[in-house]
C-alpha cells in the first residue's frame, strides 16, 4: 500500500495511516510526503504495526519517504534520493525483485530530475521491477478531469521515461482519479498522479496482482492498494468478515461528519464509480467503528 499523506506530523494523520494499515493489512508499506524527520517517522514503525522501516527525512515542510514492511519479508536499501527510495525485496518462495517507491519532482521544471533518476536506476539492475507512488504526472490527458489542464510536453517526458525504462502500468480498479481538490468556483481538479508501474518480468512473478484506489480523510490523495495472492489472503475486509452496518453507530457524536468524510463532497458518475464509493467507504467506517466502539460480537 502506498498513500501520499500530506503529512505526518499531526496526530489524526497518523492514527488514519494506523487504521488503513489494520483494515487492509499490507506486508509492505509505503508513505510519501511526510514532512517529518528520518528517526520520527521511522519511529512509527511499531505503532503502525511493523517491523521494521526506513525512512528519507523531509526538507522542512516538504518531501519525505519511507518504507515499513512486516516479517519475514526481507527489504535490503540499495539507494535513496529525495525522489525515492530503491529496495530489493526477499520473499519465502518467490526469487528477489525490486521495489521503488517514488515521490515525483513538484516542480515541474524541475521533474526532469525524476526522470533521470529513473533512467539511472533502470541502469543499475536487472531485477523484476515494481515501482509505486506518487509520480506528479500523469501519463494521458484524460487521466486529469477539469481544469487546469496539462502540458502535453510534460506528459510526454513521462511517457518516455515509463518506455525507457521498459515499465507498463498496471491498471487499476476503482474511481479515476487519486488526487482531488476543489478550487476556485466550486469546480474539482481530479487527477491520477499515483500509481503501479512494473517491468514484464515484475508482472510475470505476481500475474494476478491489482492494484485499488482506496479512499482517505485527512489527505487530498487516494490510497493505493497494490493486491497480489499473499495479499489477497490477508485483506480482512475483501477476504474473511463481511462488513456490516452498525445502527448504534449513528448515536455517535463523529458519526455523520465520518461518513460525509469517507463518502466526499463528490456523487458517483456511473456504476464503477458507485461501487468504488461503496467499498471506500465501508472500509472508513469499518476503521472509525474499530477505533470508536472496539470489537463487536455477532
Amino acid at each position: 500500500m502506498c498513500w501520499n499523506c500530506r503529512g505526518l506530523g499531526d496526530p489524526s494523520t497518523v492514527h488514519e495511516l494506523c487504521d488503513l494499515a489494520r483494515i487492509n493489512s499490507p506486508s509492505i508499506l509505503c508513505v510519501v510526503e511526510t514532512q517529518i524527520a528520518k528517526n520520527r517517522v521511522e519511529g512509527l514503525a511499531n505503532t503502525l504495526g511493523f517491523d521494521s522501516a526506513y525512512g528519507v527525512g523531509s526538507s522542512g515542510r516538504s518531501g519525505g519517504l519511507c518504507i515499513f514492511w512486516k516479517n519475514p519479508m526481507q527489504l535490503t536499501l540499495r539507494n535513496f534520493s529525495k525522489y525515492h527510495i530503491d529496495m530489493v525485496v526477499e520473499e519465502q518462495g518467490k526469487d528477489p525483485w525490486r521495489l521503488t517507491v517514488w515521490y515525483g519532482e513538484a516542480n515541474r521544471s524541475l521533474r526532469y530530475k525524476t526522470w533521470d533518476m529513473m533512467r539511472y536506476l533502470k541502469a543499475d539492475s536487472d531485477l523484476p521491477w515494481c515501482c509505486i507512488g506518487d509520480f506528479n504526472e500523469v501519463l494521458r490527458r484524460e487521466e486529469q478531469m477539469g481544469p487546469n489542464d496539462r502540458e502535453m510536453a510534460q506528459i510526454n517526458l513521462f511517457r518516455e521515461v515509463v518506455d525507457a525504462c521498459q515499465l507498463c502500468d498496471i491498471g487499476y480498479v476503482g474511481l479515476d482519479w487519486t488526487f482531488e481538490r476543489r478550487i476556485q468556483g466550486g469546480e474539482y481538479c481530479r487527477v491520477r498522479l499515483d500509481r503501479v508501474l512494473a517491468s514484464a518480468e515484475w508482472s510475470e512473478m505476481f500475474p494476478l496482482a491489482t492494484l485499488h484506489h482506496l479512499h482517505a480523510v485527512k489527505s487530498d490523495h487516494s490510497p493505493i492498494l497494490l493486491m497480489n495472492e499473499m495479499e489477497a489472503q490477508n485483506q480482512r475486509i475483501v477476504v474473511g468478515k463481511p462488513f456490516r452496518y452498525e445502527v448504534m453507530w449513528e448515536r455517535h457524536e463523529e458519526f455523520q461528519s465520518t461518513l460525509e468524510a469517507a463518502w466526499g463532497p463528490s456523487g458517483a458518475g456511473n456504476v464503477e464509480e458507485l461501487q468504488a464509493k461503496l467499498l471506500s467507504t465501508a472500509m472508513a467506517l469499518k476503521g472509525w467503528g474499530s477505533s470508536s466502539f472496539g470489537a463487536i460480537r455477532t
